[in-house]
């Protein structure tokens, strides 16, 4: 009998699987996005794959770029601390052109934390926390 029970909760998606209080949305509110088209690359990181240049994102979108300020949703991530790194890839190449190792694409981090001279912001400059549930941030292009 227990174990018909359990058969059934489990088939209604009643226990044994993460809850929606398990997991976490993140609505990033992006702004001076260019009016030079392309996509917006979001990447959000947790802190490992954060500080290694070209690691791939935990999570994250490509979104067509439309002018001025844009909102884009992640769903689906697990509470904790992330950093956010966006590019508006105008030619849609899938990577931050440079000249001379100056970024010539709009591009931002979480916190709107500023870039030093030896690359990108630090991790300490760009975390934040996602709680459960919905959780919101903005970020600039710069």
């Amino acid at each position: 009998m227990r174990a018909l029970i359990a058969g059934a909760l489990i088939a209604l998606g009643i226990g044994g699987a993460a809850s929606a209080a398990d997991t976490a949305s993140l609505a990033i509110k992006v702004i001076n996005v260019s009016d030079r088209g392309g996509d917006l690359r979001i990447g959000v990181y947790e802190q490992a794959s954060f500080v290694v240049r070209g690691s791939k994102p935990d999570a994250g979108k490509i979104v067509p770029a439309t002018p001025g300020t844009m909102s884009v949703t992640i769903d689906g991530l697990k509470p904790g601390e992330y950093g956010v790194k966006i590019l508006q890839d105008e030619n849609r190449n899938g990577r931050m052109d440079t000249s001379l190792m100056v970024p010539t694409e709009p591009w931002g981090v979480s916190n709107d934390a500023k870039a030093s001279l030896a690359g990108l912001p630090s991790w300490d400059a760009a975390k934040f926390t996602v709680r459960a549930g919905s959780n919101s941030i903005a970020v600039t292009l710069h």
